[in-house]
C-alpha cells in the first residue's frame, strides 16, 4: 500500500513539473467564495468567482488548486473541495453598434484533480488548449460554502486575467462612456 502511495506521489509531482517547465507564465490566483455571487447547480445555490482569461492567439493552460480554506454548512470547515469549471465562446454576435453578446459552453470540469494534497479535494486541470478568451468559474462541491481558494494558472502564452466584479465595472464604465459620446456627438 506504501508503495502504491509513493507512485502515485512520484507520479504527481513529475505531472506537475513537466507542466511548470513548460509554461513561460504563471499566474497566482485566489478566489473569494460569498454570498454576493450566487449560482444554482443541481437546484441548489453555490457560491462563486469568475476569472476571464484572455491572451492574443492560441494557448495552453495548467490550473492547479494547491490551498483552499473553505467552510461548509455540511461539514463544519472541516474538509475543503472546491470545484473549477471552464467555458469558452460558443457563438459571438454583433448585430448592430449598440449591441453584442457571447454564449459560452462548458469545456471541462474538475473538482478531485489533486485529491493527495492537504484536507480536501482540490482541483487539477492541465493542457487545455483555447484560443483567445476562457472563463474559469471557481465554485465549491458542497452549496452554501464560503472561503478562499488558491491556484496558479501557469501558461504558455502571456494572459490577462480579469475577475468577475472588475470585468462587470469595466463593461458599465464603457458602456457610460460610449452613450454619453453618443450623447454629445450623436
Amino acid at each position: 500500500m506504501k508503495t502504491l502511495i509513493a507512485l502515485a506521489i512520484f507520479y504527481w509531482v513529475n505531472i506537475v513539473a513537466a507542466s511548470i517547465a513548460l509554461s513561460d507564465y504563471i499566474y497566482d490566483l485566489q478566489a473569494t467564495l460569498t454570498s454576493n455571487a450566487v449560482i444554482t447547480i443541481d437546484q441548489e445555490p453555490h457560491f462563486y468567482e469568475m476569472f476571464y482569461i484572455y491572451t492574443d492567439g492560441e494557448a495552453t493552460l495548467t490550473f492547479d488548486n494547491y490551498d483552499a480554506n473553505l467552510i461548509s454548512p455540511y461539514d463544519d470547515g472541516e474538509y475543503s473541495d472546491p470545484y473549477l469549471y471552464l467555458y469558452i465562446v460558443d457563438n459571438f454576435t454583433f448585430p448592430n453598434l449598440n449591441a453584442f453578446s457571447k454564449s459560452y459552453i462548458l469545456l471541462t470540469e474538475d473538482d478531485d484533480g489533486n485529491e493527495d494534497i492537504g484536507e480536501g479535494l482540490y482541483f487539477y486541470l492541465s493542457d487545455i488548449t483555447f484560443t483567445n478568451e476562457i472563463v474559469a468559474m471557481v465554485t465549491s462541491y458542497d452549496p452554501l460554502t464560503t472561503g478562499t481558494v488558491d491556484f496558479n494558472v501557469y501558461s504558455d502564452n502571456e494572459l490577462t486575467v480579469i475577475p468577475e466584479p472588475v470585468a462587470v465595472g469595466l463593461a458599465l464604465v464603457g458602456g457610460t462612456t460610449l452613450f454619453l459620446a453618443r450623447k454629445k456627438y450623436g
